[in-house]
């Protein structure tokens, strides 16, 4: 039986070695990574559990735990990569989808005050 800690390490080096079977070095769509992962090595992930293994390999990566960050394109998949220039694409893609949530978040605010504020007297038929 595991001990819950071994267990821990255990799962985490085959992420860390799952990561590792996928060559990334040339851009590969999700989809593609996905169906090699199942074919080639038996192994089944959602889209949500390859990024959140994603994820982890680029926090591992900014304490040096990992040797490659993987990056994302929408338009050409992913990508193991040590150069800036390459991480920037899905870097800037966080920034803009920051951008737009924070946006979205600020009209959210906004028609709530307006509702809040322009309230109907219905007995007097006038907006207060």
């Amino acid at each position: 039986m595991y001990a819950v800690g071994s267990y821990k390490r255990d799962l985490e080096e085959g992420i860390k070695m799952m990561i590792d079977l996928i060559d990334l070095t040339k851009w590969k769509k999700q989809a593609e990574i996905l169906t090699e992962l199942h074919r080639e090595y038996g192994i089944n992930l959602t889209s949500r559990e390859w990024r959140s293994e994603v994820e982890k390999n680029n926090k591992r990566f900014a304490i040096g735990e990992a040797q490659f960050y993987i990056t994302h394109s929408n338009s050409k998949g992913f990508k193991a990569t040590r150069d800036y220039q390459e991480a920037k694409i899905g870097r800037n893609d966080y920034v803009k989808r920051a951008i737009n949530m924070l946006r979205k978040a600020r009209e959210c605010d906004k028609a709530f005050k307006v509702i809040n504020n322009l309230q109907m007297d219905f007995e007097e038929g006038e907006i207060k």
